[in-house]
């Protein structure tokens, strides 16, 4: 593609994204994606002293994390399950390209959404952000109900919005998790990890055209 001024944009065919240590890269491909992520959920709940029910409830919600970013064409996803003495710490990121519903400044339109609190304690805030090797992007967060297969559960969310150049698509880095009580803490998280974001171009490994098997790429 051409910029305006008929100087030709590189068009990314990949990204990087550099998570915690102690997170993990998980496939979206196939169900028995979803099988494995749950299988060691439930056996590090189980080491860390939960009951054979609150690990089954654990493994069932990261099932159900990775089913949803697979069924909405996610490329990549990576998270973590800590178990502390106080509990639990369950944080998700799902990357994904979006074709946007109507062309323009996605940017701009994000930013003259309203920003209401609602009367059941969810929220969101809308605004922009600087990813240091990509520059301005959008980014909407907040206390938000999310449904995976039929079941709601109220979680900390992040969405970044990121304009790939030379093309319509966005690339959206989600972040969710249902630890309420560390939300700004978990928003802090969520944005240090996608500050690391840079894209690649052709020659290094594509990750933005979303096939099924082929999952970003996400450095160390």
């Amino acid at each position: 593609m051409t910029s305006a001024g008929g100087t030709a944009v590189a068009v990314p065919t990949g990204f990087e994204l550099r998570t915690p240590h102690d997170w993990v890269d998980f496939s979206v491909a196939d169900e028995a994606s979803e099988n494995r992520v749950a299988d060691d959920v439930w056996t590090r709940a189980r080491e860390g002293g939960f009951t054979e029910e609150q690990s089954g409830q654990y493994a069932e919600q990261l099932r159900r994390s990775v089913r949803q970013a697979r069924n909405a064409g996610a490329v990549h996803a990576a998270g973590t399950f800590q178990v502390y003495e106080d509990g639990a710490l369950i944080a998700t990121v799902l990357v994904s390209v979006v074709t946007p519903p109507a062309t323009g400044d996605i940017i701009g339109a994000l930013t003259a959404v309203a920003q209401p609190a609602h009367a059941d304690g969810t929220w969101r805030r809308v605004g922009t952000a600087q990813i240091p090797a990509i520059g301005t992007v959008g980014r909407v967060h907040g206390i938000q109900n999310v449904s995976q297969d039929g079941v709601t559960m109220r979680c900390a969310v992040m969405h970044t919005v990121v304009p790939l150049p030379g093309a319509t698509n966005v690339l959206v880095v989600t972040g969710s998790s249902p630890n309420l009580a560390e939300a700004e803490e978990i928003f802090e998280l969520f944005a240090t990890i996608t500050a690391t974001l840079t894209f690649s171009y052709e020659g290094e490994a594509s990750a933005l055209t979303p096939p099924a098997a082929s999952p970003g790429e996400v450095g160390s």
